[in-house]
């Protein structure tokens, strides 16, 4: 139980942009996890891959990158390479890739984590709607805005069903697919999406 409060607690950080209160705590589980659990134990490379998303949003791509290394060097021997949680680590090792502006990796890592979520999972498990909405940030960075636009109308549905209107990660979909249409010269489609935003989040 207190893994658990530890590792959504410290997810709860990274929404809020809490970073320094999130990687307090996932660089001391992660301590903790090592030295009980081991390096290879599955608590062990979920506070790993937790302080690389941490080092990600900071925008410390050294960190991050070294973390990943890591973790995608263990998770797939250990757990397979089509294991969900193999698969969440691909894609947030993409996330950084993007960040990095490395896109031809990290549209390769996305969609082999979003083609074996959709096996192993399904269309509209959050981790695989997670990865669509990943895969469609990218995309729009890129400017492929036709690429973009059913994966994040597909991840924003999803997450309405699963998550509520109101959830950090659906305002995220929602948000980026506003600014998918004004990047696009789509402003009556972007204040379509924002006129539906929910008020206190407006």
């Amino acid at each position: 139980m207190r893994l658990l409060y530890t590792k959504c607690l410290g997810n709860m950080y990274i929404d809020q942009g809490r970073y320094n209160e999130a990687e307090q705590l996932f660089f001391e589980a992660l301590q903790t996890k090592r030295k009980v659990l081991g390096d290879e134990h599955l608590y062990t490379l979920e506070s790993l891959s937790g302080l690389a998303r941490v080092y990600t949003a900071q925008n410390r791509y050294e960190e991050a990158e070294s973390l990943f290394t890591e973790l995608l060097e263990i998770a797939p021997r250990r757990l397979g390479e089509e294991h969900p949680f193999t698969l969440k680590f691909v894609n947030a090792f993409a996330v950084l890739r993007t960040k990095q502006q490395r896109y031809d990796q990290a549209e390769s890592l996305f969609t082999t984590a979003l083609e074996g979520m959709c096996r192993r999972l399904d269309e509209d498990h959050p981790w695989t709607l997670e990865s669509k909405n990943d895969l469609a940030t990218l995309y729009k960075d890129q400017a492929h805005y036709d690429k973009a636009e059913p994966l994040l109308l597909e991840s924003l549905k999803g997450r309405l069903l699963k998550l509520g209107d109101t959830h950090p990660h659906t305002i995220e979909s929602w948000n980026n697919l506003i600014d998918l249409y004004e990047a696009w010269g789509k402003p009556e489609k972007a204040e379509h999406w924002r006129a539906k935003l929910p008020k206190t989040e407006a």
